[in-house]
């Protein structure tokens, strides 16, 4: 009786085992996985993930197509944006189930550090997309991270302070007003385009003699369209038609916003408006005029190098030996070339799917 008993527990155990196992992803009967990779944005419902997403799957795709490796995507995100413990609950999570790796782009580049130490710590490698983590930390731990693969934010700011003075200085405007409208506390990649824009006024300034005047630079968007137009309409009220010529707008979100305050109080056309990223909205006031230029990043290559670098680090390559970001570009979107096709491949999927992307070479280890 006693060895019976025995028998049913170790049965039973064997059960549980077995039903836990099939609920890790990628672990069901026959299903083979080389590299399971949790890809985390820092949110969902923007245009821009999409294009990250579907440039993770892509690289799933040629890795399979090209080297024969089985690469599973655990894609995954907070619902807002602002919600940056939703995001460590999900790495969490993710980091429980059985990943080779994590690519993760930071809600916050500060509060994200300890999420980060605990993957490696579990020996997950991280690689870092779109906004940087604290560079004090990193500072302090050169390899906490396997790479940064990201648009080059400050130039991305730099080149909208660029086209904006310059639109402005074709209509007669030769120093003319301007407001820098923020996004939130501690997006890296945000707080780069806004230094990015600062720093080329005050070049304008200093090297050119111009006497561009910022006259406001404190107002934030927030998360959300809602948010931002919520800040954005007061904002306008207080500098009216003849407070501002141009404004500079750092993400989707606050470019829809700001698109929306304008429209409302009908100042667009008037007040030009340069914004950062698209979505269908923007791409179709770009069209109307209403926004004069979006400064467009290139996600889909984004998505799909933060995976493919990630991949060949689990393989054995030394994709840091530099220690420096792997650039994926920043473009200016205007109504000349917004039906390039080479334009179109930042944003629309069914030009997305015919790219070839480039990719580095990386040494073995």
């Amino acid at each position: 009786m006693k060895r019976i008993l025995i028998l049913c527990e170790v049965l039973a155990a064997a059960a549980v085992a077995g039903a836990l196992l099939l609920a890790l992803p990628g672990c069901g009967p026959g299903k083979h996985v080389d590299y399971r990779i949790a890809v985390v944005p820092k949110g969902l419902t923007h245009e821009f993930w999409q294009s990250i997403h579907r440039g993770a799957d892509r690289a799933a795709a040629d890795l399979k197509a090209e080297d024969g490796l089985d690469v599973e995507i655990l894609w995954d995100g907070p619902s807002k944006e602002s919600d940056e413990q939703e995001q460590i609950t999900i790495i969490d999570q993710k980091s429980s189930q059985g990943i080779h790796g994590l690519v993760l782009a930071p809600q916050h580049s500060k509060a994200l550090v300890p999420s980060v130490e605990r993957c490696v710590k579990s020996n997950i490698p991280v690689v870092i997309i779109d906004s940087g983590l604290d560079p004090a930390a990193l500072k302090k731990k050169p390899d906490l991270i396997v790479k940064y693969v990201a648009t080059d934010n400050y130039d991305g700011g730099w080149l909208a302070a660029e086209e904006l003075v310059n639109l402005l200085e074709k209509e007669g405007k030769k120093d003319p007003r301007l407001v820098l409208f923020r996004y939130q506390v501690g997006s890296e990649s945000t707080e780069q385009r806004e230094e990015g824009f600062l720093g080329r006024v005050q070049r304008f300034n200093e090297k050119d003699g111009k006497k561009i005047k910022v006259v406001s630079d404190n107002v934030y968007a927030g998360a959300t369209v809602e948010s931002a137009e919520k800040e954005a309409g007061p904002l306008l009220n207080k500098l009216g038609a003849d407070g501002a010529d141009g404004i500079f707008a750092v993400n989707e979100s606050a470019t829809s916003g700001m698109l929306n305050a304008l429209r409302s109080q009908k100042l667009n056309k008037k007040i030009r408006l340069v914004g950062f990223d698209s979505s269908a909205p923007l791409l179709q006031a770009v069209r109307e005029g209403d926004v004069d230029g979006l400064v467009v990043q290139d996600p889909y290559r984004m998505g799909y190098l933060g995976v493919w670098t990630l991949v060949q680090h689990l393989r054995g390559y030394d994709v840091n030996r530099d220690h420096k970001p792997l650039g994926t570009g920043e473009f200016y979107l205007t109504r000349d070339n917004i039906d390039d096709d080479e334009m179109k491949g930042k944003f629309a999927a069914e030009f997305q799917a015919k790219r070839k992307i480039d990719r580095p070479t990386f040494p073995k280890k």
